[in-house]
């Protein structure tokens, strides 16, 4: 069965970094929802957009369209038969059942990775990114408490959603996400 992996939780936790090297391991496309929300701005994915919390392109409307755009995206991978991965903080529980929704249409199994792992290190990915002119986050120290008090609560009881440790080494996470994957009876 086709899988919907869907990376998410606060910024600076890892997300981007596991999709990428998730999607590369296993040959699956990713969807970024930073590159994604940026390409519907008309900006190209560096730019950056050092916006308040919330607003401009950050705002509701624009994450709703953005998050509109990468189940766009992920339904044309699923009709081509493959299995796709989507990269986002998925804050809302209303947009994650929306991509159970879209699972369910694709006859595709969802599973969500919710990344997570110490403050002091989230804080400490924040400074290294924001001296990378390559990044195409605009997630910052400032906004960071203010994305954790606005972020749905996740329920890791959950069948579907699987709580993942980002303060180890890489390859231990692939490995260990490949793993739960690979086992998944569905």
């Amino acid at each position: 069965m086709r899988k919907v992996v869907v990376i998410f939780g606060l910024m600076g936790t890892g997300k981007t970094t596991l999709a990428q090297a998730l999607g590369r391991e296993l040959g699956w496309p990713v969807v970024h929802s930073d590159a994604v929300r940026k390409n519907l701005a008309g900006l190209t994915p560096t730019t950056p957009t050092p916006t308040a919390f919330g607003q401009g392109i950050y705002d509701e409307d624009f994450s709703r369209r953005t998050y509109e755009e990468m189940r766009r995206q992920a339904a044309a991978h699923l009709a081509a038969g493959q299995n796709v991965i989507l990269d986002g903080s998925y804050k809302r529980t209303a947009e994650r059942d929306l991509v159970k929704q879209l699972a369910r249409e694709h006859d595709a199994a969802p599973v969500f990775l919710y990344c997570a792992c110490p403050v002091e290190v989230v804080l400490k990915r924040l400074d290294i990114r924001a001296q990378d002119p390559e990044s195409i986050s605009d997630g910052r120290e400032e906004i960071f408490e203010a994305q954790a008090r606005d972020f749905d609560p996740v329920d890791l009881a959950q069948p579907d959603i699987w709580g993942v440790n980002t303060n180890r080494e890489l390859p231990a996470v692939v490995e260990k996400v490949k793993f739960l994957l690979g086992g998944m009876e569905r």
